[in-house]
């Protein structure tokens, strides 16, 4: 196996375990809009302009690396060929991650932090620590459970949760195990609300969506005081722009008296709907807009403004949220497989279909597969759908 393909392999391995991290229920934050992009499997960054501003193959990294691994004590002195890439930038660092025994069985990924310089700010204390990226001033790290650590690298919260979220409106969803509920702490590590909830979500103007019992559903306020639940709320998420997403029981006496539906409106932070539960799937509002899909003979992906007005057409095969002023959509190719492009707020194309794949945007650039699933091409492009850079491999090398 070559470097370019085991590298790829490993880099998903470790994707995919710090995704169990988190429970299913517990948000992320939004991403901050971003000033260096990921490139080349997440082993280097480029600016606005394309130019490559951090590469793990720079000597001041890889010699940081180095040293660091030689101390760590797991395997016999510094790997030669250490695999180094990054995550995304939050807050001024991006988690770094390499390999202490790059052709073991078990390579050994460690964890620190780079600036946005690339250099090495905040090292791994130990061969087992994992980070999560910085949010109000903390981030999230791993010793056989989870804590948190301030911009310096010191510990301010100890790792004793089971899971822990994001800190979010200064407080992080956690649990203790995995039999107790979930509860929330502040940022001195104190218990703010209880562990009651079956589940729990981050705070987003100062309301957050919990479950509070089987079927019964709610928010709560910062005191852990529910402040809305309907006996007939089957599901509920986060408020955006005043609204949230709560999926209602109701009747529907046109396939037989009494039948029983459940669908997606949004409420305001009254707890009143304010768009009629009429809606199979739903996404939370963003940019005036919130992403919903059509079931029936001609289902699809369409988009609704605050009032509830549909106004872009469910006609898109695939979607994705407003973001900067533009929405990923993807229609059906003759070939049958999609073909993703642009729209704006009117549902004109800013970007004609034309990619297998893409992102939203971000920082005013977006990621986009120039081939099929993106195995051998990978690019970003502008808001005008001109690629500022390209990234090109030969999959048989």
């Amino acid at each position: 196996m070559n470097r370019t393909k085991a590298l790829t392999t490993n880099v998903f391995i470790l994707s995919f375990l710090l995704l169990l991290g988190l429970s299913n229920q517990m948000n992320g934050q939004k991403k901050e809009a971003r000033k260096l992009f990921p490139i080349d499997y997440n082993t280097a960054f480029i600016d606005i302009t394309g130019r490559v501003v951090i590469r793990a193959s720079q000597t001041e990294l890889q010699n940081a690396v180095d040293r660091i691994s030689s101390k760590l004590g797991r395997f016999n002195g510094p790997a030669p060929e250490s695999w180094i890439t990054f995550d995304e930038f939050s807050e001024g660092f991006a988690v770094t991650h390499w390999t202490l025994c790059p052709k073991c069985c078990d390579p050994g990924w460690v964890d620190g932090f780079i600036d946005e310089s690339g250099r090495l700010v905040i090292p791994p204390p130990n061969f087992l620590s994992l980070y999560g990226s910085f949010h109000e001033g903390l981030a999230k790290y791993s010793d056989k459970g989870w804590g948190f650590i301030n911009r310096e690298g010191r510990i301010v919260i100890a790792a004793k949760f089971y899971e822990a979220s994001d800190f979010s409106e200064g407080l992080s969803v956690v649990r203790v195990s995995e039999k107790h509920k979930f509860g929330y702490i502040n940022q001195k590590g104190e218990l703010a609300i209880p562990s009651q909830f079956d589940w729990a979500r981050d705070f987003h103007g100062g309301l957050a969506a919990v479950k509070l019992s089987k079927d019964k559903y709610g928010f709560i306020d910062k005191t852990g005081k529910v402040v809305l639940s309907e006996r007939e709320w089957r599901d509920v998420g986060d408020f955006s722009e005043g609204l949230a997403a709560v999926k209602a029981e109701g009747t529907d006496n046109s396939v037989y008296v009494g039948s029983k539906t459940e669908n997606y409106g949004y409420i305001d932070r009254t707890g009143k709907f304010v768009i009629a539960p009429l809606f199979d799937r739903v996404q939370e509002f963003s940019e005036g807009r919130a992403l919903f899909f059509q079931i029936g003979k001609n289902p699809g992906y369409g988009f609704i403004d605050l009032k509830g007005q549909v106004v872009i057409k469910p006609e898109f095969e695939d979607a994705k949220s407003f973001s900067e002023g533009l929405a990923a959509v993807a229609i059906k190719s003759p070939g049958d497989k999609k073909l993703w492009g642009y729209i704006n707020e009117e549902g004109q194309w800013a970007i004609k279909p034309q990619f297998q794949n893409v992102d939203s945007f971000n920082g005013d650039l977006a990621a986009v597969n120039c081939d099929e699933y993106g195995a051998n091409c990978k690019a970003y492009i502008d808001r005008d759908g001109i690629i500022r850079w390209q990234f090109k491999i030969d999959p048989y090398s």
